[in-house]
């Protein structure tokens, strides 16, 4: 074999060899490289999880309006009512007002017929002629030394005490007439001719009740976290089953003065004209009021709310960091909290905020959505008066 034909040979062998070398070093970039990528990618999102910012969903504390709503039931009664009953004892001669009828001061409402009285009083009469005629004597004697001065003086007593005597049955007498003692209507009889009475104010014996019903008075206990806003003059509105659409205008006349130191309420008198007697005395009603904030809140998200213990907090994003605030809850309106000392509004809130959240903590954040309709029919609207209704509506709901 020639020497040119040994280097051929030579150079084919280290040709192959190069070639396959080349092929082995491409296959094994195929497969190492797309592993690499993954490798590298996975250490990277590892380290973009372990350095990024958590996201919180917020919600901004908002101001509450300066007045709230506050229904509470009530009682109406009339502006005056008085139940009469019989001063002297008889029987029922007459009655001239029935109930439902309009009457007016000084009416004559029944007389009664007294005749155990008349017989006092013929008697009484009887005495005191007697008394006139004895003391008459005794003034017509001028014998000195006769009488003595004592004797004329008892003579006297007796005259003037038999005239008092008289003067007090007549008086009792006068009683036999029953007279309305102010305009209004006749809401009760409770007799009728020849019924049998009594002098006395013993239950269930009164003869007739009168009430002025032009005007109304709604009796309502307002709990004591409403009391500072309580003021005379200040507007009402009066709710009753018959016009649950047609609110009946009424103002603040006069309150207690004082808590019922069982219930912790205040006994508010709210008034109302009823010239058009649409409403009826013992009606059961409500008294809407929009009593004026004494001092600033704020409503935040019960779901703000941090769970822990005793103490009430929450969690406030402020230039991207976590603080946590404390704060003192005034009323629970279910879905919202009312925020009396803590916050000034405005604030935004962690909601739903768990515990991995730290003091200082840098986060991102989002918006929480608004909360969305329920799919099916909406709910059945509150029935007018309803006793099981929240007695302050939340001022998110208006």
């Amino acid at each position: 074999m020639s020497t040119e034909e040994r280097n051929s040979g030579s150079g084919r062998f280290w040709l192959l060899i190069i070639i396959a070398l080349v092929v082995f070093a491409g296959l094994f970039v195929l497969g190492w490289l797309p592993r690499h990528r993954r490798d590298t990618a996975r250490d990277e999102e590892k380290q973009e999880q372990q350095t990024a910012k958590p996201v919180v969903t917020v919600q901004p504390a908002k101001a509450a309006p300066d007045t709230t709503s506050v229904t509470l039931p009530a009682d109406l009664r009339s502006q005056h009512e008085t139940e009469l009953f019989a001063r002297v004892n008889g029987f029922v001669q007459s009655w001239k007002a029935d109930i439902g009828q309009r009457v007016r001061r000084g009416q004559v409402l029944a007389t009664i017929t007294t005749p155990e009285l008349d017989q006092q009083i013929a008697q009484a009469q009887a005495n005191l002629a007697l008394a006139r005629t004895s003391f008459g004597r005794l003034q017509s004697v001028t014998l000195p030394g006769a009488i003595s001065k004592q004797e004329l003086d008892a003579g006297q007593a007796q005259y003037l005490a038999q005239q008092a005597v008289v003067k007090q049955l007549q008086a009792q007498r006068s009683f036999r007439q029953v007279i309305a003692p102010f305009n209004g209507t006749v809401t009760q009889r409770n007799v009728d001719v020849g019924t049998l009475v009594t002098g006395g104010n013993a239950t269930g014996s009164q003869l007739f009740k009168v009430e002025q019903t032009d005007t109304l008075r709604a009796f309502v206990d307002v709990p004591q976290n409403f009391v500072p806003s309580i003021k005379r003059g200040l507007s009402a509105s009066i709710i009753v089953p018959e016009f649950p659409n047609k609110p009946f205008k009424g103002i603040v006349a006069r309150d207690a003065e004082a808590l019922d130191p069982q219930t912790r309420t205040l006994r508010t008198e709210v008034r109302l004209p009823n010239r058009q007697g649409q409403l009826r005395p013992g009606t059961y009603g409500q008294v809407r009021f929009k009593l004026p904030q004494t001092a600033p809140t704020v409503l935040i998200s019960a779901n703000a709310l941090v769970p822990s213990g005793t103490e009430q907090k929450v969690a406030v994003v402020q230039d991207g960091k976590v603080h946590y605030q404390n704060i003192v809850v005034s009323r629970d309106f279910g879905a919202n909290l009312e925020v009396s000392q803590g916050l000034k509004g405005g604030e935004m809130l962690v909601i739903n905020p768990g515990e991995n959240l730290t003091e200082g903590l840098e986060v991102g954040t989002k918006l929480a959505e608004a909360p969305k309709k329920p799919a099916g029919p909406a709910p059945a609207a509150p029935r007018p008066n309803d006793p099981d209704a929240p007695r302050v509506s939340s001022p998110l709901g208006k």
